[in-house]
């Protein structure tokens, strides 16, 4: 069954018709890291235990965690590095929640444009009555 869930959302999110917004997600919590680590303390693994409680409850929904990545013009170097970390440490967080085998599927987003330079993982609950269809959207 969670297989089947997930490749539903998944499947909403590559379709070229349909894509998946949330425009009433409810934040659960950051995960916050020291700089050029990805790693996190265990205050935030107790956090996260808290997130895995709160969501196995929920239905008809997704977790997205988002990493909000600042831009390094023009060294290409830094910016691969802050991508490599970005995923790494969205990645962490990832595998630490699907140990509990949530019945939700948990999708990523990395933002490539951040106003400001940030070193969180933030963990978001999406209902799926959030999911648009967007060329609806794009009609109006």
């Amino acid at each position: 069954m969670r297989s089947w869930v997930l490749s539903t959302v998944i499947g909403c999110f590559v379709s070229g018709s349909v894509m998946a917004s949330c425009n009433d997600e409810q934040k659960l919590g950051q995960v916050t890291y020291a700089n050029n680590s990805s790693f996190f303390s265990a205050k935030d693994s107790k956090g996260l235990d808290h997130i895995k409680k709160i969501v196995s409850n929920k239905q008809d929904g997704y977790l997205l965690l988002e990493f909000n990545l600042f831009p390094s013009p023009g060294d290409k170097k830094q910016q691969q590095y802050n991508l490599w970390l970005a995923n790494r440490r969205i990645d962490r967080v990832k595998s630490y929640l699907s140990v509990a085998n949530l019945p939700l599927p948990i999708i990523t987003r990395i933002r490539t444009a951040a106003p400001e330079e940030q070193r969180n993982v933030d963990i978001l609950w999406c209902p799926t009555s959030t999911m648009a269809d967007n060329s609806n959207a794009k009609k109006q």
